[in-house]
């Protein structure tokens, strides 16, 4: 029997590396009428050479008047908002890639109007839906290692092989390392709870060559006796991303620098013994449970895992590190 979410139609706006992959991955899941709004000629024919999508538009407009269900933005960051809300008022449902926003103008006005409109709007924050994450989150709401104490998440990649073209991007002069911040949305995830206080420190500290960050130390201080510890580089040679989880009867380790394989880790007190699991994974296989949760959740009209508010929360957090660093002083929340 036809599913109902893939009956959807989906427009994805913007077809630079992360709109081609929610396309294609959106066709790969089954949705029968996907299409593309790209303002560089040179895109929209790629997009149908390569994914053979036939309904492309120079402009959200074009795109908007042919009223296409679903809309996922995946345009440039400072112009997620404003598209989103012009989605929200032509009646479609909204993805929005990862970060919301630059800022948090306009994010109260997007959440009042899908609240009108009654539209599902949901951010994607992909490594929610990562395998061996979600086994660590699994274990963590178990109670396996007791109560949560602390959190400490770590990235690490040298920008000049993963982005070869860096210094032709706004990476390279103004966000940095900022741009790996999933860690800080997956600090805030596992912690459960509100920010009370953050600090940090960023800078040009390695010998890549760019003006923005290279490195951002970053502390969370949460509400109930529990913290967490964000570092974020761009010039670690070795590739590295690792979530530690720290309770008072147990550790939980995730570490998984490929996107081909992870290794989930915990170490439960009772049992005085470590348990690994090795497990195989697909890069994609996030994205393609994120983007059927989200057309299920427009089917079902139910809430979705990442909303406005938890993609707002670590727009916060970004802002307000990046203000400790400028003042040297804690911003309070």
């Amino acid at each position: 029997m036809t599913q109902e979410w893939q009956e959807k139609s989906a427009l994805v706006v913007g077809f630079g590396s992360i709109g081609r992959r929610h396309a294609r991955v959106l066709k790969e899941i089954g949705v029968r009428d996907v299409r593309v709004c790209e303002t560089i000629d040179e895109r929209r024919k790629a997009a149908q050479q390569e994914l053979g999508i036939e309904r492309v538009y120079a402009t959200l407009e074009e795109g908007l008047a042919e009223n296409p269900d679903t809309v996922f933005i995946c345009s440039p960051t400072g112009e997620h908002i404003e598209q989103a809300i012009a989605a929200v008022q032509s009646g479609a449902d909204v993805m929005i890639e990862k970060p919301l926003s630059t800022t948090l103008e306009g994010v109260d006005k997007l959440k009042t109007l899908a609240s009108e409109h009654e539209r599902v709007v949901m951010v994607a924050h992909c490594f929610r839906f990562h395998d061996g994450l979600l086994r660590a989150k699994k274990w963590l709401d178990a109670g396996r290692i007791g109560r949560l104490v602390a959190v400490r998440c770590l990235v690490g990649e040298y920008i000049p092989e993963v982005m070869p073209d860096y210094l032709n991007r706004y990476v390279s002069k103004y966000s940095g390392a900022y741009e790996l911040m999933h860690d800080i949305d997956l600090a805030l995830w596992l912690a459960g709870q509100k920010p009370k206080r953050v600090f940090g420190i960023d800078g040009t500290f390695s010998d890549v060559p760019m003006e923005s960050p290279d490195l951002v130390e970053m502390l969370i201080e949460f509400q109930d006796r529990c913290a967490a510890s964000v570092h974020l580089d761009f010039f670690q040679r070795a590739r590295r991303r690792q979530t530690e989880l720290f309770g008072t009867e147990g550790t939980i380790i995730v570490e998984f620098a490929k996107w081909d394989e992870c290794t989930a880790s915990i170490y439960e007190a009772k049992k005085s013994q470590w348990t690994h699991k090795q497990l195989k994974t697909d890069r994609d296989d996030m994205f393609r449970a994120e983007d059927r949760t989200f057309l299920e959740a427009c089917v079902s009209r139910t809430p979705v895992p990442v909303d406005i508010d938890a993609g707002a929360q670590v727009v916060k957090v970004m802002l307000a590190a990046q203000h400790a660093c400028k003042t040297g002083q804690a911003v309070e929340f």
